[in-house]
């Protein structure tokens, strides 16, 4: 057997088990459903408390052991081919004596997962979170066929991405909280693209599966665990690491509007290092909606992406890590403006890179330090389309991150595990035309530090605490508190609760912001008065799951104050009614703004309420056929006016059927999402039409290593009932129909 730190880079380290001299011992026999031994079945044995774990093999009569351990709660997975995943609970106590677990693996069942996830910053099992934490792993990414992050996040209960193409915007909501008050991770780390200037969305059609291990979000308000912005929720995309020596993937599709996608990635363990990279290219056409208009909604894409991880073993007590990550979208569309047909061409590119080294201090202490930094650079110009005349409207934007942080965890005893951490960070835009100072840029800067203790004062509670101080260079001392509780009634219940407070200051291009449309004469101006936005988040639940089927039920309340969002003051025609326009906003002369345009400025405007309730659930009809599904109730409300807020579906949810044959190496499933109407003006009382999408994905076992698969999106072609209105025009830009097919070859690995 194999001690594993199950420490990747950019996640907090998994603490050691502390000194287990003659300690305690588990061992026991996996079966089958006849009786039979299951040699070379997969064991992993994690620590509830800490997330350390240690993993091996049953030998050929179904046996394991796992010795010298300390005391402790403890799960033990089960795993093996074509059989269920089982997962069992054993306490360790003093005085030692061994612990007999037995297991019987049945037929698989479909979509089982035994999912480790990382939303409070320990590695554990998903059903041992004390928040709300959603998981897709690779295999369940995989057999979507989707290629985008923002397409995979459509099967999580209470998110919703609007996007309707790779070149519209991917903009998430997290139990009715906009992406502004989201956070975006890879490994931990955020991800930069500019989203306090670009509508506050980190754009998630940007982000590729590919790479990816596994997408995690957790809900509700995380500042006291990952600082501000995560006021709403967290989204954290693991990367892929390599588990075999030697591991080779390429894959190669194309489909409607000209798509075509290609990847190949490379993975090895040799000796002491771990080497994984993932080359990838993405195209597509661009497309309209509207009959005889010319204007694109999605525009002509062209997008190259690579990531390279790297980690090296110096010794079982220290390990260093490399990852580098970069993207270059290039893409053009046609917009219809006051000048006439436009054509706007735009390159953004974006590059990440973190060294991490992991230590162990002591046998029951760890220390993960951390160096970051990113950059997002977009250059954009317009062209009046179908002309030679000269090229206008150029602008640039740039952002630069930079980031230090350490992590201290220390368990104490069997039933205590306290982490802390310190952090720094610094954040620069800089842009013409897009904010005051232009390529003198602004910047801002964070001092961090947090603490959080989980403790098991019963062998079936764990409760976490913990909290977090910011000092911000702009808005002073803020401080958060959170707290959660699991309780495993049984192995197959577990109930859940949480509370945490959020703190976000506003971003840069809300104070700072300065841009002036080139062609439809409007102008957004910043505010250097605004306030920070505060959330308080409650969450309780509990989850049921057996062999067979499982379900899950989730409420949930978040309350936000100070938000920001756009104000129209009208168009003021001369300098001095602008002027006066400004001055009780405190906006100075150096903002430059223009008279005789449209002018929009960010205010605190609301006070909101976010409230329902989620429900989800899966059962094996037989060994081949498995159906799950999800639904959302959501409340939203502006608590200042009563309406309610717009852009969120009061009903979503979802459904799937899988049917899986291992003997003929076929995969297929069918997926529904639907959503009810939405507001687009609550004080108007227009809304968006309600509706569903389906789609099918397929895949044929070739040849070893080899597969084919082909998915339809769309499959009932639904697309926005205004397009059919006498004068056509659309809430929602989802093309309608579209088909993919392609090819999967891998050696090595899965």
């Amino acid at each position: 057997m194999v001690f594993c730190l199950c420490a990747s880079l950019g996640a907090q380290p998994a603490p050691p088990a502390p000194s287990a001299a003659d300690g305690g011992r588990i061992e026991g026999r996996v079966r089958d459903a006849s009786g039979l031994g299951v040699a070379r079945a997969s064991a992993v044995l994690r620590n509830a408390l800490s997330g350390w774990s240690r993993s091996g093999e049953t030998n050929d009569a179904g046996e394991f052991s796992f010795a010298d351990l300390p005391e402790g709660r403890y799960s033990l997975s089960f795993s093996a081919p074509a059989l269920s995943n089982e997962t069992r609970v054993v306490d360790l106590r003093r005085p030692w004596r061994v612990q007999v677990v037995e297991a019987e693996l049945g037929l698989a069942r479909m979509d089982q997962q035994i999912t480790v996830v990382s939303g409070s910053r320990v590695e554990e099992l998903q059903a041992d979170s004390p928040v709300k934490v959603e998981a897709l792993t690779r295999e369940q990414i995989r057999d979507t066929g989707y290629e985008r992050v923002s397409d995979v996040l459509s099967e999580i209960p209470g998110v919703v991405v609007r996007s309707g193409s790779s070149g519209t915007v991917g903009a998430e909501q997290i139990q009715g909280v906009d992406s502004r008050q989201v956070l975006v991770l890879q490994d931990g780390l955020p991800v930069v693209g500019a989203r306090g200037v670009k509508s506050g969305s980190l754009n998630l059609n940007r982000q590729n599966v590919g790479k990816l291990e596994r997408v995690e979000v957790a809900k509700g308000a995380a500042s006291a665990l990952y600082g501000s912005d995560a006021i709403g929720g967290v989204i954290n995309m693991i990367t892929r690491e390599p588990a075999e020596p030697f591991s080779l993937g390429l894959a190669m599709s194309g489909g409607s509007l000209g798509a075509m996608d290609g990847r190949v990635d490379l993975g090895a363990r040799w000796k002491k290092l771990t080497f994984f990279t993932d080359l990838e290219h993405h195209r597509q056409d661009a497309y309209g909606l509207i009959p005889g208009n010319p204007g694109t909604v999605g525009p002509d894409l062209a997008r190259n992406d690579v990531l390279t991880r790297l980690r090296y073993a110096w010794s079982e007590r220290a390990t260093v890590g490399f990852s580098a990550t970069a993207y270059h979208n290039h893409q053009t569309g046609l917009t219809n403006s006051s000048v006439g047909l436009t054509l706007g061409t735009s390159n953004d590119s974006s590059q990440m890179y973190a060294v991490t080294g992991d230590f162990v201090l002591t046998p029951a202490t760890t220390l993960q330090a951390r160096a970051y930094a990113a950059r997002y650079d977009e250059n954009s110009k317009t062209d009046l389309a179908g002309t030679n005349t000269p090229s206008y409207g150029f602008a640039n934007l740039n952002e630069r991150y930079h980031r230090l942080d350490a992590t201290l965890s220390r368990q104490l005893g069997a039933r205590q595990l306290l982490q802390g951490g310190a952090e720094w960070a610094q954040d620069l835009y800089r842009g013409a035309n897009r904010l005051v100072g232009d390529n003198a840029g602004q910047q801002a800067t964070t001092n961090d530090v947090w603490l959080q203790d989980r403790l098991q004062p019963t062998r079936k509670l764990t409760v976490t605490l913990g909290g977090r101080y910011q000092r911000h260079s702009r808005y002073g001392d803020h401080m958060v508190p959170k707290a959660g509780a699991v309780y495993r009634l049984t192995e197959r219940w577990i109930a859940r609760a949480s509370f945490g407070q959020g703190f976000r200051a506003p971003d840069l291009g809300q104070l700072y912001y300065r841009f002036a449309n080139p062609s439809s004469f409007y102008q957004v101006i910043g505010n250097p008065t605004l306030r920070p936005e505060t959330s308080a988040s409650f969450s309780a639940g509990a989850a049921y799951q057996q062999r067979r089927w499982q379900v899950g039920l989730n409420l949930y309340r978040n309350q936000l104050n100070n938000l920001i969002d756009t104000y129209s003051l009208g168009t003021p025609q001369t300098p001095d009614q602008l002027a006066a326009l400004l001055a009780p906003y405190g906006v100075p002369v150096s903002f430059s703004p223009l008279a005789n345009r449209l002018t929009y400025i960010y205010l605190n405007l609301n006070r909101a309420r976010t409230q329902g309730v989620e429900v989800n659930g899966a059962v094996a009809v037989n060994r081949r056929i498995g159906v799950s599904g999800a639904y959302t109730f959501l409340d939203a409300v502006d608590r200042a006016t009563g309406l309610a807020l717009p852009q969120r579906h009061r009903h979503q949810g979802y459904v799937k059927a899988d049917y899986s044959n291992p003997r003929w190496g076929v995969l297929a499933n069918v997926r529904g999402s639907f959503f009810s109407r939405w507001p687009l003006n609550p004080s108007t009382g227009t809304f968006g039409y309600g509706y569903q999408m389906w789609d099918a994905y397929l895949s044929k076992r070739l040849a070893r290593g080899l597969q084919a698969f082909a998915s339809i999106d769309n499959l009932a072609d639904s697309r926005d009932r205004k397009l059919a209105l006498a004068t056509p025009t659309f809430d929602r830009p989802d093309y309608g129909r579209t088909w993919r097919i392609g090819l999967r070859w891998r050696l090595g690995g899965e």
